[in-house]
């Protein structure tokens, strides 16, 4: 960002606040503080926004435009862009009634649907703060988000989320309400004269009494500085922190992702299925959405248990972000199709792949695709495409954890190139991004346009182009500070402004970002090497390619050792049978094994050489000794969210993980086999 720097202030009297202190600018912990909005000269001339005036300015564009489709007994219902508003003016009017304050906490926990997106954007109208909960929380982690938060109304899905609030809510009194928007049966036996219970459309017919006006002063009293949302981190490090995201932050990303993305058209089609509580979910299915007028759909429940594939096919998306546990959980399907291929057919992808591979050199060199490719492209890739439901999507993102290289290969030997990019809650999700024609092999892309990003040591030093460092980026994407809580707010965000990400990484002389590894993960071993991990779990994936999880550790060892896990079927629930996949059937035959299931596997001294055979291929091209493997066993259950080891969405807990499998890891540092 180039100086002079504009400060952009919701009213004249906030600058008149201001005290003599450069730290103040950077970071406040209210719900109701507020920060000027630093922008660049190029972009004083886009001024910040509310998101009310986001939205109408859709509704003056694209009334009658389908917003929201969902499936409903097979049926697919929507509502159009006009519709969404109103319903979400009628849910802000609901609030008045029910006698919530301007600037309260709504909680809304439940599978995306129209009415989660209703709840949110009606609650933004009223100038209140919608605060997502994550499906997967337990009694005591909706009670904190509700505590702490100081939250007046909850929204629910159903009784099951309905009975882990009746469960606290005795010690919940600022609670007003609660909304169940889809019950399974009636609510009469769970409300008392103490405890207002409503269905959706009881709720929504609250506002008849209210006067019209009302509405129309709290859109007015709302402004971009103000925090819109508070997003809970998943707590892969700790207890969550609640992040103050501001109106301007989210239309702001909204605006730059969309530019990096190249999605301007009219027709836009986005699926809907990664936790609305995550702001990757917001920024893309809310903000994105109203910014470009496009259609969104909502998945199943068991969209992340492997039915998402359904939904792709159906909707036929042209823009599709998945976290990276969604994008091997394709692969996987894929791959269970190609071996069920005829030998001619397989040998006819094989070729395909291999002239795929040879493209990408050409690619990152800009030189132009040979005839093959695009022979390939039309016996095979449009094929694959039309199979999969991508044959009209232009963009194909992922982000919120690493993509292993190994799966970012595989889409792009069948002709889909998947967009990596890079962020945090902490700026309203994307900071980096690759996009249409700019890209780089194993790059997080480039900081999205007005953003600005840093590498730094301990010292607080800029490290100069290709030296490894601390990520520190800021922007009008930069949050405003955690709730309740200086101490981290103030670890965050240094006096310049810049947010301290925890990750580690170098950008390259074209201004590519790569990121190494998460600084707090790094092994220290007893050496005193730090040693990221994940680089040496994905390395070990790649050359052994019947492995779904690779836990390295040895903190305070003498040499790194490894858990490990065969891929298995995944159940409809997303946990793991015993049964091996399909996909690695075939490996396991060409080596002479007979195994079939985890038992079968885990005792075949077959498939014991097999995986030693590949950790010493890893080994010897490894960059130093200290990162070499010396031993391995079986992790003896798959990682899951249910099991703790995943966030919702899909980043390993591996301080969690550690300790869960704290006896299996000791095990391998003090017995001679396992």
């Amino acid at each position: 960002m180039q100086n002079p720097l504009h400060y952009w202030f919701s009213d004249s009297a906030l600058s008149n606040k201001i005290p003599n202190s450069k730290q103040w600018l950077h970071w406040v912990t209210g719900i109701n503080d507020e920060l000027p909005i630093v922008m660049s000269p190029e972009e004083a001339l886009d001024p910040p926004i509310t998101f009310p005036q986001l939205f109408q300015s859709t509704i003056l564009k694209f009334p009658l435009k389908t917003a929201l489709r969902i499936k409903k007994d097979n049926e697919w219902v929507s509502w159009t862009y006009q519709e969404y508003y109103n319903q979400s003016v009628q849910f802000a009017i609901s609030l008045i009634s029910l006698g919530i304050t301007q600037r309260k906490a709504i909680n809304i926990i439940g599978f995306n649907s129209p009415e989660w997106l209703i709840s949110f954007c009606g609650s933004l109208l009223a100038n209140c703060i919608p605060v997502g909960v994550y499906t997967t929380s337990g009694t005591e982690s909706c009670f904190y988000a509700a505590d702490h938060s100081e939250a007046e109304l909850i929204v629910v899905q159903n009784e099951t989320y309905l009975a882990k609030y009746l469960e606290v809510w005795e010690k919940l009194p600022k609670i007003k309400a609660i909304i169940v928007y889809w019950p399974k049966a009636s609510l009469s036996k769970w409300k008392t004269d103490t405890k207002l219970i409503f269905t959706w459309s009881e709720f929504m017919e609250l506002g008849n009494n209210v006067d019209p006006n009302e509405i129309e002063n709290r859109i007015q009293a709302i402004r971009p500085t103000q925090a819109a949302t508070i997003v809970y981190t998943s707590g892969t490090t700790g207890p969550p922190k609640g992040v103050l995201l501001s109106h301007d932050n989210y239309i702001w990303c909204a605006k730059r992702i969309c530019e990096r993305f190249k999605l301007d058209r009219e027709d836009e089609q986005i699926i809907s299925f990664l936790p609305l509580s995550h702001s990757a979910a917001q920024c893309f299915d809310i903000f994105c959405c109203i910014f470009l007028g496009g259609c969104l759909s909502f998945a199943d429940e068991n969209a992340l248990q492997g039915t998402i594939a359904n939904t792709v096919k159906e909707v036929r998306p042209t823009f599709f972000f998945a976290v990276p546990r969604i994008w091997e959980k394709f692969e996987e399907k894929i791959k269970e199709m190609i071996s069920s291929s005829t030998p001619q057919q397989k040998k006819l992808i094989r070729w395909a792949q291999n002239v795929a591979g040879k493209s990408m050199i050409s690619h990152i060199e800009n030189q132009p695709l040979n005839r093959s490719y695009y022979l390939a492209n039309s016996i095979f890739f449009e094929k694959i495409r039309a199979l999969l439901g991508f044959d009209r999507c232009r963009v194909l993102a992922t982000g919120a954890a690493p993509l292993p290289q190994s799966t970012f290969n595989f889409f792009w030997s069948i002709g889909l190139h998947i967009l990596i990019g890079y962020g945090m809650s902490e700026n309203a999700a994307p900071m980096t991004y690759c996009g249409p024609g700019q890209w780089a092999l194993n790059s997080a892309g480039k900081p999205l346009r007005g953003a600005e990003l840093k590498i730094i040591n301990s010292k607080m030093e800029e490290l100069p182009i290709g030296e490894i460092g601390e990520i520190c980026f800021k922007g009008r994407n930069k949050f405003l500070g955690y709730l309740k809580n200086e101490v981290e707010s103030r670890k965050a965000i240094d006096a310049d402004g810049f947010i301290h990400s925890g990750d580690e990484g170098y950008v390259d002389i074209n201004g590519f970002v790569y990121i190494t590894g998460r600084i707090k993960e790094l092994i220290i071993t007893a050496g005193g090497e730090k040693v990221p991990p994940f680089i040496i779990e994905e390395k070990i994936k790649n050359e052994c390619n019947i492995l779904n999880t690779v836990l390295v550790v040895g903190e305070g060892k003498k040499y790194l050792a490894a858990l490990l896990s065969l891929k298995y079927q995944q159940l409809p629930d997303g946990s793991y049978s015993n049964e091996l996949s399909k996909e690695i059937l075939d490996v396991l035959t060409s080596i002479g094994s007979a195994a079939v299931d985890r038992k079968s596997g885990e005792n075949c001294a077959a498939l014991r050489k097999f995986i030693q055979k590949a950790i010493d291929k890893y080994n010897k091209h490894a960059s130093t000794r200290v990162h070499q493997i010396k031993k391995w066993g079986y992790l003896p259950s798959e990682f899951s969210i249910a099991g703790g080891e995943y966030t919702p969405t899909m980043k390993l807990r591996r301080q969690f993980a550690s300790k869960k499998y704290k006896v299996d890891i000791e095990k391998l540092f003090t017995q001679p086999n396992i």
